[in-house]
Protein backbone atom coordinates (compact mmCIF):
# COMPACT_ATOMS: atom_id res chain seq x y z
CA UNK A 1 0.00 0.00 0.00
CA UNK A 2 1.13 3.57 -0.88
CA UNK A 3 -0.30 6.32 1.05
CA UNK A 4 0.03 9.89 0.14
CA UNK A 5 0.21 12.47 3.22
CA UNK A 6 -0.60 16.03 1.55
CA UNK A 7 0.61 18.33 4.18
CA UNK A 8 3.27 17.46 6.18
CA UNK A 9 3.01 19.87 8.88
CA UNK A 10 2.86 18.50 13.02
CA UNK A 11 0.12 16.31 12.51
CA UNK A 12 0.60 15.50 8.91
CA UNK A 13 4.57 14.46 9.77
CA UNK A 14 3.21 12.80 12.35
CA UNK A 15 0.84 9.96 10.54
CA UNK A 16 3.37 10.06 7.99
CA UNK A 17 5.81 8.51 10.42
CA UNK A 18 3.05 6.37 12.25
CA UNK A 19 1.75 4.55 9.20
CA UNK A 20 5.49 4.10 7.29
CA UNK A 21 6.39 1.68 10.29
CA UNK A 22 3.61 -0.95 9.56
CA UNK A 23 4.65 -3.61 7.37
CA UNK A 24 1.49 -3.00 4.99
CA UNK A 25 2.50 0.04 3.92
CA UNK A 26 5.51 -0.10 1.42
CA UNK A 27 5.93 3.87 0.49
CA UNK A 28 4.55 7.08 2.21
CA UNK A 29 4.74 10.06 -0.28
CA UNK A 30 4.47 13.22 1.98
CA UNK A 31 4.34 16.73 0.51
CA UNK A 32 4.77 20.05 2.30
CA UNK A 33 6.02 23.72 1.39
CA UNK A 34 8.91 24.11 2.54
CA UNK A 35 10.78 20.81 2.94
CA UNK A 36 13.22 21.59 4.96
CA UNK A 37 11.22 22.02 7.82
CA UNK A 38 10.58 18.47 7.79
CA UNK A 39 12.03 16.34 10.81
CA UNK A 40 15.38 14.49 10.26
CA UNK A 41 16.32 11.88 9.73
CA UNK A 42 13.02 10.65 7.42
CA UNK A 43 12.57 6.95 7.39
CA UNK A 44 13.32 5.34 4.28
CA UNK A 45 9.99 4.24 3.45
CA UNK A 46 9.41 8.34 3.61
CA UNK A 47 9.58 10.13 0.21
CA UNK A 48 9.19 14.04 0.37
CA UNK A 49 8.27 16.84 -2.46
CA UNK A 50 6.29 20.00 -3.21
CA UNK A 51 4.23 18.20 -5.65
CA UNK A 52 0.36 17.65 -4.28
CA UNK A 53 -0.61 15.85 -7.77
CA UNK A 54 1.88 13.50 -8.21
CA UNK A 55 2.01 12.21 -4.81
CA UNK A 56 -2.14 11.46 -5.15
CA UNK A 57 -1.93 10.19 -8.53
CA UNK A 58 1.15 7.66 -7.27
CA UNK A 59 -0.57 6.69 -4.24
CA UNK A 60 -3.26 4.02 -3.27
CA UNK A 61 -4.84 6.10 -0.25
CA UNK A 62 -4.53 9.97 0.41
CA UNK A 63 -4.67 11.68 3.31
CA UNK A 64 -5.39 15.25 3.73
CA UNK A 65 -3.89 17.42 5.93
CA UNK A 66 -3.52 20.99 5.02
CA UNK A 67 -4.95 24.20 6.25
CA UNK A 68 -8.56 24.71 6.10
CA UNK A 69 -7.58 27.96 3.99
CA UNK A 70 -5.92 26.03 1.55
CA UNK A 71 -8.43 23.39 0.85
CA UNK A 72 -9.73 24.46 -2.22
CA UNK A 73 -6.32 25.51 -3.88
CA UNK A 74 -5.13 21.49 -2.65
CA UNK A 75 -8.82 19.56 -3.74
CA UNK A 76 -8.24 21.28 -6.93
CA UNK A 77 -4.83 19.98 -7.35
CA UNK A 78 -5.22 16.38 -6.25
CA UNK A 79 -9.33 16.00 -8.13
CA UNK A 80 -8.37 14.29 -11.04
CA UNK A 81 -6.10 12.15 -9.15
CA UNK A 82 -8.36 10.60 -6.25
CA UNK A 83 -10.73 8.66 -8.51
CA UNK A 84 -12.01 5.46 -6.63
CA UNK A 85 -9.35 5.97 -3.95
CA UNK A 86 -9.81 6.17 0.03
CA UNK A 87 -9.32 10.00 0.68
CA UNK A 88 -9.06 10.39 4.97
CA UNK A 89 -9.17 14.40 5.34
CA UNK A 90 -7.80 15.81 8.45
CA UNK A 91 -8.57 19.33 7.38
CA UNK A 92 -10.81 21.55 10.09
CA UNK A 93 -14.25 22.90 9.03
CA UNK A 94 -14.16 21.42 6.06
CA UNK A 95 -17.33 19.06 5.64
CA UNK A 96 -17.92 15.62 4.04
CA UNK A 97 -20.63 17.36 1.31
CA UNK A 98 -17.47 19.67 0.37
CA UNK A 99 -15.38 17.32 0.01
CA UNK A 100 -17.34 15.30 -2.39
CA UNK A 101 -18.45 18.03 -4.60
CA UNK A 102 -14.63 19.02 -5.58
CA UNK A 103 -13.56 14.85 -4.95
CA UNK A 104 -16.31 13.32 -6.68
CA UNK A 105 -15.37 9.61 -7.82
CA UNK A 106 -13.24 9.62 -4.16
CA UNK A 107 -14.43 7.55 -1.27
CA UNK A 108 -14.31 10.16 1.46
CA UNK A 109 -13.35 10.16 5.24
CA UNK A 110 -13.64 13.48 7.55
CA UNK A 111 -11.31 13.07 10.91
CA UNK A 112 -10.61 14.88 13.80
CA UNK A 113 -7.16 13.92 15.71
CA UNK A 114 -4.81 16.06 17.87
CA UNK A 115 -1.41 16.54 18.95
CA UNK A 116 -0.68 13.26 20.51
CA UNK A 117 -0.41 11.38 17.30
CA UNK A 118 2.79 12.31 17.21
CA UNK A 119 3.43 9.95 20.09
CA UNK A 120 0.84 7.25 18.81
CA UNK A 121 -1.76 8.42 21.80
CA UNK A 122 -4.17 10.24 20.14
CA UNK A 123 -7.98 10.45 20.69
CA UNK A 124 -9.03 10.03 16.85
CA UNK A 125 -12.79 10.67 15.84
CA UNK A 126 -13.71 9.81 11.93
CA UNK A 127 -17.31 10.02 9.96
CA UNK A 128 -17.22 8.35 6.72
CA UNK A 129 -18.61 8.91 3.09
CA UNK A 130 -21.91 7.33 1.88
CA UNK A 131 -20.53 5.29 -0.44
CA UNK A 132 -17.61 3.52 1.54
CA UNK A 133 -17.57 0.00 1.39
CA UNK A 134 -16.22 -2.29 4.04
CA UNK A 135 -12.58 -2.78 2.72
CA UNK A 136 -12.04 1.31 2.66
CA UNK A 137 -13.74 1.40 6.44
CA UNK A 138 -10.89 -1.09 7.39
CA UNK A 139 -7.96 0.76 5.66
CA UNK A 140 -9.41 3.76 7.32
CA UNK A 141 -9.43 1.73 10.93
CA UNK A 142 -5.62 0.31 10.27
CA UNK A 143 -4.77 4.33 9.20
CA UNK A 144 -6.10 5.67 12.01
CA UNK A 145 -5.33 3.01 14.36
CA UNK A 146 -1.49 3.96 13.78
CA UNK A 147 -2.16 6.86 15.28
CA UNK A 148 -3.90 5.90 19.54
CA UNK A 149 -7.14 5.03 20.08
CA UNK A 150 -10.38 5.83 17.30
CA UNK A 151 -13.95 6.09 17.03
CA UNK A 152 -16.94 5.98 14.56
CA UNK A 153 -19.05 8.96 14.95
CA UNK A 154 -21.52 11.10 13.17
CA UNK A 155 -20.53 14.11 11.43
CA UNK A 156 -22.47 16.09 13.45
CA UNK A 157 -20.46 15.96 16.70
CA UNK A 158 -16.74 16.50 14.93
CA UNK A 159 -16.99 19.92 15.96
CA UNK A 160 -17.69 18.85 19.39
CA UNK A 161 -14.40 16.50 18.71
CA UNK A 162 -12.77 19.48 17.56
CA UNK A 163 -13.02 20.89 20.91
CA UNK A 164 -12.93 18.04 23.05
CA UNK A 165 -9.80 16.46 22.18
CA UNK A 166 -8.71 17.98 19.59
CA UNK A 167 -8.20 21.36 21.66
CA UNK A 168 -7.93 18.89 24.71
CA UNK A 169 -3.92 19.28 24.57
CA UNK A 170 -4.13 22.52 25.48
CA UNK A 171 -6.46 22.51 27.96
CA UNK A 172 -4.00 19.42 29.88
CA UNK A 173 -0.98 21.30 29.20
CA UNK A 174 -2.52 24.62 31.48
CA UNK A 175 -3.28 21.84 33.79
CA UNK A 176 -0.04 20.57 34.24
CA UNK A 177 1.57 23.93 34.09
CA UNK A 178 -1.03 24.98 36.88
CA UNK A 179 0.32 21.36 38.90
CA UNK A 180 3.90 22.62 38.20
CA UNK A 181 3.70 26.02 39.66
CA UNK A 182 1.33 25.14 42.61
CA UNK A 183 4.59 22.21 43.35
CA UNK A 184 7.04 24.83 43.28
CA UNK A 185 4.98 26.87 45.74
CA UNK A 186 5.37 24.25 48.27
CA UNK A 187 8.42 23.95 47.83
CA UNK A 188 9.34 20.72 45.08
CA UNK A 189 11.43 21.34 42.60
CA UNK A 190 10.49 22.32 39.15
CA UNK A 191 11.67 19.10 37.53
CA UNK A 192 10.44 16.47 40.33
CA UNK A 193 7.00 18.47 40.06
CA UNK A 194 6.85 18.01 36.42
CA UNK A 195 7.59 14.56 36.70
CA UNK A 196 5.31 13.81 39.47
CA UNK A 197 2.03 15.98 37.41
CA UNK A 198 2.65 13.90 34.27
CA UNK A 199 3.03 10.72 35.66
CA UNK A 200 0.12 11.48 37.96
CA UNK A 201 -1.83 12.16 34.54
CA UNK A 202 -1.08 9.13 32.69
CA UNK A 203 -1.10 7.01 35.62
CA UNK A 204 -5.05 8.01 36.45
CA UNK A 205 -5.79 8.24 32.95
CA UNK A 206 -4.44 4.34 32.62
CA UNK A 207 -6.04 3.46 35.16
CA UNK A 208 -9.63 4.75 34.23
CA UNK A 209 -9.49 3.27 30.99
CA UNK A 210 -8.03 -0.26 32.00
CA UNK A 211 -9.89 -1.03 34.97
CA UNK A 212 -13.47 0.13 34.16
CA UNK A 213 -13.73 2.78 37.41
CA UNK A 214 -15.89 5.63 37.30
CA UNK A 215 -14.37 9.04 38.06
CA UNK A 216 -16.54 9.68 41.16
CA UNK A 217 -15.44 6.24 42.14
CA UNK A 218 -11.88 6.87 42.02
CA UNK A 219 -12.61 10.40 43.36
CA UNK A 220 -14.11 8.52 46.33
CA UNK A 221 -11.28 6.20 46.59
CA UNK A 222 -9.01 8.71 47.26
CA UNK A 223 -10.47 11.32 49.29
CA UNK A 224 -11.34 10.59 53.25
CA UNK A 225 -13.05 12.41 55.82
CA UNK A 226 -11.01 15.54 56.60
CA UNK A 227 -8.14 14.38 54.72
CA UNK A 228 -5.70 15.96 52.18
CA UNK A 229 -7.66 15.55 48.86
CA UNK A 230 -10.77 16.81 50.24
CA UNK A 231 -9.66 20.03 51.40
CA UNK A 232 -7.70 20.43 47.89
CA UNK A 233 -11.35 19.51 46.08
CA UNK A 234 -12.86 21.69 48.30
CA UNK A 235 -10.63 25.01 46.44
CA UNK A 236 -11.01 23.90 42.93
CA UNK A 237 -14.77 23.52 43.33
CA UNK A 238 -14.64 26.91 45.11
CA UNK A 239 -13.33 28.14 42.00
CA UNK A 240 -15.36 26.77 39.89
CA UNK A 241 -12.76 24.29 38.08
CA UNK A 242 -15.04 22.11 36.76
CA UNK A 243 -17.46 24.94 35.43
CA UNK A 244 -14.50 26.58 33.76
CA UNK A 245 -13.38 23.10 31.80
CA UNK A 246 -16.90 22.69 30.63
CA UNK A 247 -17.46 26.03 29.78
CA UNK A 248 -14.06 26.22 27.71
CA UNK A 249 -15.47 22.65 25.62
CA UNK A 250 -18.69 24.60 25.23
CA UNK A 251 -16.97 28.01 23.78
CA UNK A 252 -14.50 26.22 21.53
CA UNK A 253 -17.96 23.86 20.38
CA UNK A 254 -19.39 27.06 19.12
CA UNK A 255 -15.78 28.56 18.03
CA UNK A 256 -15.71 25.47 15.93
CA UNK A 257 -18.95 25.63 14.58
CA UNK A 258 -18.51 29.31 13.42
CA UNK A 259 -15.33 28.43 11.58
CA UNK A 260 -17.42 26.46 9.48
CA UNK A 261 -20.35 27.76 8.86
CA UNK A 262 -18.16 31.27 7.87
CA UNK A 263 -15.72 28.75 5.89
CA UNK A 264 -19.05 27.68 3.83
CA UNK A 265 -20.47 30.71 3.18
CA UNK A 266 -17.10 32.22 2.26
CA UNK A 267 -16.24 29.15 -0.40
Amino acid sequence: MIIAVIGAGKIGEAVARSVAKSPKVSQVLVTRRNLSSLRRPLPKKIQASTDNAAAAKNADVVILAVKAADAKHVLDEISTHTHGKLVISFMAAISLSKLERHLPRAKVVRAMTNMAAIVGEAATAYSPGPNLKSENLETTQFVLGRLGECLELPESQLDAVTALSGSGPAYIAILIDALVTAGLKVGLPRDTAFKLATQTLVGTSKLLRETGMGVTELRDAVTTPAGTTIAGIYELEKGSFRTSVINAVEAATLAAERVAKKFEAEH
